[in-house]
């Protein structure tokens, strides 16, 4: 049985396999240029000031379930439910 174990560790060792993973990070960290993106379902729309009232976040999968739909990028805020975009 030991023979076994053995033939098959140096079968694994020789394909490249190792029974032990290397160390994962512990965080990973996305590229310092990658533009994140935020999606508003509103109850309206200012797109010439780029602002919507009644806010609420959206995935990019629900747009087509919403009426008035805010799109943002890195920098945006909500002040008493008014989401402005400052990219």
């Amino acid at each position: 049985m030991y023979a076994i174990k053995l033939t098959i560790m140096a079968i694994l060792a020789a394909c490249g396999i190792t029974t032990n993973p290397p160390d994962a990070p512990d965080e990973i960290e996305p590229p310092d240029d990658e533009q994140v993106e935020q999606h508003f379902c509103c109850s309206s729309v200012d797109l010439k000031n780029m602002t919507g009232e009644n806010c609420v976040a959206i995935n990019k999968e629900q747009i087509n379930t919403c009426l008035s739909v805010l799109y943002c990028g890195n920098t945006w805020g909500k002040d008493n439910g008014t989401i402005a975009c400052h990219d």
